[in-house]
Protein backbone atom coordinates (compact mmCIF):
# COMPACT_ATOMS: atom_id res chain seq x y z
CA UNK A 1 0.00 0.00 0.00
CA UNK A 2 2.84 2.34 1.48
CA UNK A 3 6.08 2.99 -0.54
CA UNK A 4 9.02 1.76 2.53
CA UNK A 5 10.55 5.16 1.22
CA UNK A 6 7.63 6.64 2.38
CA UNK A 7 6.97 5.31 5.43
CA UNK A 8 10.03 5.42 6.95
CA UNK A 9 9.91 9.19 6.22
CA UNK A 10 6.50 9.67 8.17
CA UNK A 11 8.42 7.25 11.32
CA UNK A 12 10.90 9.15 11.08
CA UNK A 13 9.18 12.71 11.12
CA UNK A 14 6.54 11.50 14.11
CA UNK A 15 9.95 10.82 16.12
CA UNK A 16 11.59 13.77 15.44
CA UNK A 17 8.27 15.68 16.08
CA UNK A 18 7.65 13.62 19.54
CA UNK A 19 11.00 13.78 20.53
CA UNK A 20 11.14 18.08 20.37
CA UNK A 21 7.63 18.16 22.10
CA UNK A 22 8.70 16.44 24.71
CA UNK A 23 12.14 18.23 25.20
CA UNK A 24 10.00 21.78 24.66
CA UNK A 25 8.09 20.80 27.84
CA UNK A 26 10.74 19.51 30.09
CA UNK A 27 11.68 23.27 29.68
CA UNK A 28 8.05 24.69 29.70
CA UNK A 29 6.29 22.70 32.93
CA UNK A 30 9.56 22.79 35.08
CA UNK A 31 8.67 24.30 37.64
CA UNK A 32 9.15 27.67 35.38
CA UNK A 33 12.73 28.04 36.26
CA UNK A 34 14.79 27.22 33.31
CA UNK A 35 12.62 29.40 31.63
CA UNK A 36 12.73 32.22 34.29
CA UNK A 37 17.27 32.15 33.97
CA UNK A 38 16.92 32.04 29.86
CA UNK A 39 14.47 35.68 30.42
CA UNK A 40 16.96 36.73 33.03
CA UNK A 41 20.17 35.96 30.88
CA UNK A 42 18.53 38.35 28.03
CA UNK A 43 19.28 41.34 30.92
CA UNK A 44 22.52 40.04 31.39
CA UNK A 45 23.10 40.20 27.62
CA UNK A 46 21.99 43.48 27.02
CA UNK A 47 24.28 44.65 30.14
CA UNK A 48 26.87 42.75 28.86
CA UNK A 49 27.18 44.84 25.42
CA UNK A 50 25.73 47.91 27.37
CA UNK A 51 28.86 47.45 28.94
CA UNK A 52 30.95 47.11 26.20
CA UNK A 53 30.17 50.53 24.72
CA UNK A 54 30.74 52.11 28.41
CA UNK A 55 34.12 50.79 28.51
CA UNK A 56 34.90 52.23 24.94
CA UNK A 57 33.87 55.54 25.86
CA UNK A 58 34.48 55.79 29.29
CA UNK A 59 33.87 59.64 29.52
CA UNK A 60 30.34 59.46 28.69
CA UNK A 61 28.11 58.88 31.72
CA UNK A 62 25.22 57.79 29.71
CA UNK A 63 26.94 55.00 28.73
CA UNK A 64 27.73 53.96 32.15
CA UNK A 65 24.49 54.71 33.69
CA UNK A 66 22.89 51.98 30.86
CA UNK A 67 25.09 49.67 31.90
CA UNK A 68 24.55 49.78 35.47
CA UNK A 69 21.34 49.82 35.45
CA UNK A 70 21.21 46.82 32.97
CA UNK A 71 23.09 44.54 35.43
CA UNK A 72 20.68 45.97 38.34
CA UNK A 73 17.60 44.26 36.49
CA UNK A 74 19.69 41.07 36.26
CA UNK A 75 20.19 40.84 39.68
CA UNK A 76 15.99 42.07 40.26
CA UNK A 77 15.04 39.18 37.90
CA UNK A 78 17.19 36.42 39.67
CA UNK A 79 16.06 37.75 43.27
CA UNK A 80 12.86 37.51 42.01
CA UNK A 81 12.95 34.15 40.33
CA UNK A 82 14.07 32.47 43.54
CA UNK A 83 18.22 32.42 42.68
CA UNK A 84 21.29 34.18 44.72
CA UNK A 85 22.48 37.54 43.41
CA UNK A 86 25.24 36.24 41.37
CA UNK A 87 27.17 39.13 39.70
CA UNK A 88 28.08 42.50 41.19
CA UNK A 89 28.13 45.05 38.45
CA UNK A 90 31.58 46.20 37.49
CA UNK A 91 33.23 49.33 37.73
CA UNK A 92 33.12 51.64 33.98
CA UNK A 93 35.61 54.62 35.34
Amino acid sequence: MFRPFTTAMLVGFAVTALSQTASAGYYRNNGGEPYAIAYCNYYKTRAMFAGRKARAKPHVAKYRRKAIGLWKKYNYCLKDNGWPVQYRYPSYR
